[in-house]
């Protein structure tokens, strides 16, 4: 009896010892693959790396061999191959016994490499010369943003002008073979690609160090001066020496590939959407989901975006008639100091009641910056650069003035960009991470969808916070309802936009009919349909990335309320979405319901 009973305990431990060594076998194996990943993705970029770690050693990445990726077909095939493998291997890690947030990062790191196989369907459809926020107009402002911390880091960044013209050249080549493939960019995008490639690193500007390359430089310098990480000397020489990089291998290189896309146009032919191209509708279907985080069918969305569009017009409507007299301009006159300091301090108290405080209240800091005016034609109104996830203490917000922001305007920008969107978003999540000392591989899965629709959905709550700052001034109850009335507007104007991009891209619609859709809402201007329709057509999923991902938050907040019932507060699912961080909207909602 004994005897077998000592036999059993034994048994029962060698299953217990089993056990352990499969969790911990699969363990190992997952954090070698995430680790893996991580330091090929970060050494294969040293720009994005950049902006991703402050300190890339910490993570087992030299910083001193600067990179930047070169294309190539067979390079890229080599990619593709190599991400099967890496597919192959996560699916044989089994995550049933990790933590909660292993779990999820091995839930996303399955789609994140199934959405970069699918790629592999679809050569030549992606477009990294789009007008609207193509390499051409992006490179120089990530370039101006480069941090200097040390030495090295100068060091780094003249490196890394040297190989502008290798980068470039790669680009031209994809955009040779993307023509051949038929293609290519339709002839207004190239006119506007090429003015972008003459324009933004000019000659003039160079040669009398007033381009914002130069300046920004040698702003840069300066607190590695104050800290005798370099001498002024030093200073002096790299300043002499970031002068000719760019203006004799930096400006050639933008040169050539003007060159390049000028012999290429007519390749493309006129503006169309992706449904007129081979595969188009499947490229788009793969692209809006990707882009969105969404996993309804097109079919879901279009019901969505109408009955929204419907709901928005139908409360604009009663609005205006108990209101007709309602004047956008009452309103600027009226929305008090409107500076952005002001505006941001002004959020971050009103927040409180909603969104729950930086994780330890820490508080980071905040510079807004004007775009540099050489930018202001290919830049967005506004715009928030992510800080490394190592160093997440000094944050920037970009205001483009080329058609200045004031009052509502600028106050729902701001929450958008910073708080309680982008800014708040970004580094609430990246304190939870420190907190957690969680996996870095989780900073490579990028979802713009979340990211995107957050901000939206804050800057919609925006609105009442501007309404409560309103009133406490004394304003009338028809600025009340102005406000309200913008902030409708604001959502058909990008419901409408979203429902069109399904159409340009999907239906197939020309630029006549979506002209005569718009003509319904008001929009009778033929030249102003085709600016919309232009851009939707060269920008495939960017409404919907932010509208429809926004619509997505909606309908989870709603589906919180009614699953947690009395237990239900807004600061609770704030707190659930943070937390849980970027990520498809399947996946956030198995999170946090």
């Amino acid at each position: 009896m004994k005897y077998s009973l000592k036999k059993g305990i034994l048994f029962l431990a060698s299953i217990f010892l089993c056990i352990l060594l499969f969790i911990g076998f699969q363990t190992f194996r997952f954090h070698r693959l995430t680790n893996t990943l991580f330091r090929e993705e970060m050494s294969s970029d040293t720009l994005s790396m950049h902006y991703v770690l402050a300190n890339p050693e910490n993570y087992g990445i030299p910083g001193d061999c600067p990179s930047l990726p070169i294309y190539s077909r067979e390079a890229q095939k080599q990619g593709y191959l190599q991400l099967k493998l890496y597919k192959k291997t996560a699916s044989q890690i089994h995550p049933v016994f990790f933590g909660k947030d292993n779990r999820l990062l091995h839930t996303l790191l399955m789609d994140y490499l199934e959405s970069r196989s699918k790629e592999e369907d679809f050569p030549y459809y992606a477009e990294p010369l789009s007008p609207a926020s193509g390499v051409q107009s992006s490179l120089p402002i990530l370039l101006a943003e480069y941090t200097f911390r040390s030495q090295q880091d100068v060091e780094n960044y003249l490196s890394l002008l040297e190989q502008i013209p290798a980068y470039l050249e790669g680009i031209a080549q994809y955009e040779k073979e993307k023509a051949q493939a038929g293609l290519f960019m339709s002839d207004i995008a190239a006119d506007k690609v090429i003015d972008q490639c003459y324009q933004i690193i000019d000659f003039n500007s160079l040669t009398n160090d007033t381009h914002f390359l130069n300046t920004s430089f040698s702003e840069r310098l300066l607190p590695l001066v104050e800290k005798n990480l370099i001498t002024p000397e030093q200073r002096t020489a790299y300043i002499q020496q970031n002068h000719i990089l760019l203006l004799e291998t930096v400006l050639p290189a933008y040169e050539a590939l003007g060159d390049e896309i000028l012999v290429l146009k007519g390749s493309g032919g006129e503006e169309r959407g992706l449904s007129r191209l081979p595969k188009g509708k499947e490229y788009y279907t793969f692209l809006f989901s990707q882009s969105t985080g969404s996993d309804r069918s097109v079919a879901e969305v279009q019901n969505l975006l109408a009955m929204q569009l419907k709901k928005d017009t139908k409360e604009l409507a009663a609005l205006l008639e108990k209101s007709p007299d309602l004047s956008a301009a009452s309103l600027e006159e009226s929305f008090p100091q409107a500076e952005p300091a002001f505006c941001l301090q002004d959020l971050r108290q009103r927040m409180a009641e909603d969104f729950p405080p930086m994780p330890g209240d820490t508080e980071p800091s905040c510079t807004v910056k004007r775009v540099s005016p050489s930018l202001e034609e290919y830049s967005s109104p506004a715009f928030y650069l992510t800080p490394p996830i190592d160093d997440i203490t000094e944050n920037s917000i970009y205001i483009n003035e080329k058609d200045p922001m004031t009052g509502l305007d600028l106050y729902t920008t701001l929450a958008h960009e910073g708080y309680p969107g982008h800014l708040y978003q970004t580094v609430y999540f990246q304190l939870c991470q420190q907190n957690k000392n969680s996996n870095p591989a989780r900073s490579l899965l990028h979802y713009g969808g979340y990211c995107e629709g957050w901000a939206l959905y804050v800057e919609m709550q925006s609105y009442q916070y501007a309404k409560e700052l309103l009133k406490e001034s004394g304003a009338s109850q028809d600025l009340l309802s102005l406000v309200e009335a913008m902030r409708l507007n604001r959502s058909i104007q990008l419901c409408l936009y979203s429902l069109l991009d399904l159409e340009i891209h999907y239906n197939g619609s020309s630029v006549e009919e979506v002209s005569d859709f718009l003509s319904g809402f008001g929009v009778t201007d033929f030249e102003i349909a085709q600016n919309i329709y232009e851009y939707i057509a060269q920008e495939p999923a960017n409404y919907p990335k932010y509208y429809v991902s926004y619509l997505e938050f909606e309908i989870l907040k709603e589906e919180a309320k009614e699953k947690w019932g009395e237990s239900y507060s807004d600061i609770r699912f704030h707190q659930k979405i943070l937390e849980t961080g970027p990520c498809p909207f399947p996946t956030l909602r198995d999170m946090i319901l």
